[in-house]
């Protein structure tokens, strides 16, 4: 009969419910032999044997109870109209293939070639099978020794067949477990690891004979402790290669998810930190301790205290090994605070880890220029730890200290120092002039074209409290974290004359509207057009924000209230009586349409859509945007598009704010 499902003709022994149940052979549509095998109550059960066209067998192996078992060889032939032994990944020269399984589970593969040798995948003799391996283990061609993978471990011997690596329960949610052999096969380390691949439990390693260990002590040559989400955590023990105990430390406890935030240590700007550090060490908060330690030192400018509790809870690593780890830290984007006191604690450079940890704290909290000091205090030949500190000090406003960091910083790197002062340069600079000095030549393309201003006289006059408000509340922040240091050459202008009723309310406010039937839009589960919203966000950010940032947000709102108020007619920054629009707006507003568009295509692509379009670029505070560092072209963007954004509210009766966010993005 013909099998549709198989497209094959079918002879079998059948029950009397028409189940297959004894010898059964399937012929092609040419009416060649392609198998021969046996059912019992309808599954396949007992030796198989599959047929090339020309007869020959090409694969035969066995079923038990409709699972294949056993091995299954497939074979090559060197007549005519043959099948490949599979339909890829044959290895040159291959004759036979052979497949071990169990129930149904697929669990190795061997090629052979015609004199019966196994083969690798480019036809390359296999090395010989050494005595002693299990029978499941298979030559790895990508490690170049023999593995055997199985669902409950993993493992690894070289090519002479002696086992170097272990993987325990490697596919479960919990802890797989990794031991690692030298080549004697002697267990030289032994650690678990969560998912995550972070270490995670007991952990065990031996330097073995001849291979020089990490630690400046050289008769350490084994090592026990554990592991916590990575971090080296309660007490470790270091022993010789007899396995006497040379010493003990105790690296506490690790650093939670968020455990940071609630830190004395990191939150409050003063406090005896010598006796808080010893009272955390003794509470087993190790990390804390250290942190502690270094703001102490800074304090009394006397290292000593940091000095004893590293030699408490430290055991030193070689020189080269300690500044290797250093270094890392120093370079490293992704330095996590969990991660930087570990390498501390483990026997990191001391000064670099303190200058990582300061780069990774809030810039304007009080610890991180304390860390950055204690580095300092460690290493003071650093000249780049300089670096670090000039930029703390740029977000706590010390414009003076920062130059005074990049003098010093220019004795390492003058390029560096270029960067820092050119920096400073442009964030710490003055209010920009008034706009109708610079406003650009009438554009001839825009001759008669008029824009009517779209919001009366007291519209404008709150717009200008908004923006006043905003730069009132900038420059309340700066003066909070600069203190003295706020130069009123750089501090924004109290605005303060633009507020006679006092600061107005700012918005934060999510407005339903009417959806442009011309454009495409959601709908509901019933069909209608769903409605469409706006985000006003007049509101201002100050919380953790630095300096710079302050400056930043207060250069693009005054850039936007000078224009608006030049824009309806005044020749100042003040509360306009009457509207007037001056002649030369809408070649104003193009330009300023034009550079925002330029200058987010520079952050966008670099410029490469402008410039394959011929687009020019321009000069923003004396220098080309193309040659502008990412932060400071950043700054620029945001100044663009606040005039723009002031701009389209201007001339747009429906809008209700320069802060909407369909101006905004736009």
């Amino acid at each position: 009969m013909w099998n549709p499902e198989d497209s094959k003709w079918e002879v079998s022994h059948r029950d009397a419910h028409g189940v297959r149940n004894g010898d059964c052979a399937f012929y092609r549509e040419d009416g060649t032999l392609f198998s021969r095998t046996h059912f019992v109550a309808g599954l396949q059960d007992g030796p198989f044997v599959v047929y090339h066209r020309n007869g020959d067998v090409a694969r035969e192996g066995t079923y038990v109870a409709g699972r294949i078992d056993g091995i299954v060889t497939a074979y090559a032939s060197d007549k005519p109209n043959a099948d490949r032994i599979r339909a890829c990944c044959v290895p040159p020269g291959a004759a036979r293939l052979c497949e071990r399984y169990r129930a149904g589970e697929f669990l190795l593969e061997v090629f052979y070639d015609s004199e019966g040798r196994a083969i690798l995948s480019d036809g390359r003799l296999c090395p010989a099978r050494p005595a002693g391996l299990p029978d499941l283990a298979a030559f790895d061609e990508s490690r170049g020794g023999w593995s055997q993978r199985s669902p409950e471990a993993d493992r690894f011997w070289n090519e002479h067949g002696v086992l170097i690596e272990e993987v325990v329960d490697p596919r479960t949610e919990g802890v797989r477990t990794v031991r690692q052999f030298d080549a004697a096969g002697v267990l030289r380390e032994e650690a678990g690891f969560r998912r995550d691949d972070r270490p995670q439990g007991p952990f065990y390693r031996r330097f073995p004979d001849g291979e020089p260990g990490p630690y400046a002590d050289p008769t350490i040559r084994q090592e026990r402790g554990a592991y916590d989400a990575g971090q080296a955590t309660g007490r470790w023990t270091f022993l010789d290669a007899d396995g006497a105990v040379v010493g003990t430390v105790d690296r506490g406890m690790p650093v939670a998810d968020g455990d940071e935030i609630r830190w004395p240590v990191l939150l409050d700007a003063r406090g005896d930190w010598t006796a808080q550090a010893h009272a955390l060490a003794a509470e087993g908060r190790v990390r804390e301790a250290f942190v502690a330690a270094a703001r102490g030192a800074v304090a009394t400018g006397d290292r000593a205290g940091f000095d004893r509790l590293r030699a408490e809870h430290v055991v030193p690593l070689g020189p080269e090994r300690e500044a290797q780890w250093g270094e890392a830290l120093s370079q490293s984007a992704d330095a996590s605070l969990a991660s930087i006191l570990d390498a501390l604690i483990s026997g990191a450079d001391a000064a670099a880890a303190l200058r990582a940890l300061a780069s990774v704290l809030p810039a304007t909290g009080p610890a991180a220029i304390e860390l950055v000091e204690s580095s300092l205090l460690l290493a003071p030949e650093r000249r780049m730890t300089h670096l670090t500190r000039a930029l703390l000090r740029f977000q706590r406003g010390d414009r003076a200290g920062a130059l005074a960091d990049a003098d010093v910083v220019a004795g390492e790197s003058a390029e560096a120092a270029a960067s820092l002062r050119s920096y400073a340069a442009i964030v710490f600079r003055g209010l920009d002039e008034w706009p109708g000095r610079t406003v650009p030549p009438p554009d001839p393309e825009l001759a008669g074209v008029g824009l009517e201003i779209g919001h009366g006289v007291d519209e404008i006059r709150h717009a200008i409290a908004v923006y006043a408000t905003r730069i009132e509340g900038a420059r309340a922040a700066v003066r909070a974290l600069a203190g003295d240091d706020a130069a009123a050459a750089w501090l924004p202008a109290d605005l303060s004359s633009l507020l006679p009723e006092g600061p107005v309310a700012l918005r934060h406010d999510t407005i339903e509207c009417e959806p442009d039937p011309d454009a495409p839009h959601p709908t509901t589960e019933t069909g209608e057009a769903a409605p469409e919203t706006i985000e006003i966000d007049e509101q201002l950010a100050t919380e953790g924000a630095g300096v710079p940032s302050l400056l930043a947000t207060a250069h693009a709102d005054w850039a936007a209230l000078s224009w608006l108020c030049w824009a309806v007619g005044l020749d100042r920054v003040a509360l306009p009586d009457a509207v007037s629009a001056p002649a030369e707006l809408a070649t104003a507003m193009q330009l300023i349409v034009h550079r925002t568009w330029r200058i987010k295509d520079r952050l966008a692509t670099g410029s490469l859509l402008s410039r394959s379009r011929g687009i020019p670029g321009f000069d923003w505070q004396g220098v080309d945007i193309d040659e502008l560092p990412r932060r400071l072209a950043e700054m620029a963007t945001a100044e663009y598009v606040a005039v723009r954004s002031m701009f389209l509210w201007l001339v747009s009766p429906d809008a209700l704010s320069p802060y909407q966010d369909d101006l905004r993005d736009a």
